[in-house]
């Protein structure tokens, strides 16, 4: 009777162990499934916050400032300015 009991107790101990062995290995893959559509969600434009958005953005300021330049250094190089 008393080994019985030990090897059922050890039996349920194993068992415990195995399911939160699951549980954990389920918890890490959700974890890293949410982690993965946080950063596919930062790529897709939103309307101004996510990182595609700030990217294009950027792109546009940088354009725009390259063009003023351009123009700067034309304006300096038709008015005999250029050293």
């Amino acid at each position: 009777m008393t080994l019985t009991l030990i090897l059922t107790i050890g039996g349920a101990a194993g068992a415990l162990l195995t399911i939160g062995a699951l549980i954990r290995a389920a918890w890490r893959a959700n974890r890293r499934i949410v982690r993965i559509a946080n950063a596919v969600d930062e790529l897709v434009p939103n309307g101004g916050n996510s990182i595609k958005d700030q990217v294009t953005r950027i792109e546009g300021q940088i354009t725009t400032l390259t063009k003023r330049f351009d123009d700067h250094l034309a304006d300096h190089r038709t008015r005999g300015v250029d050293r």
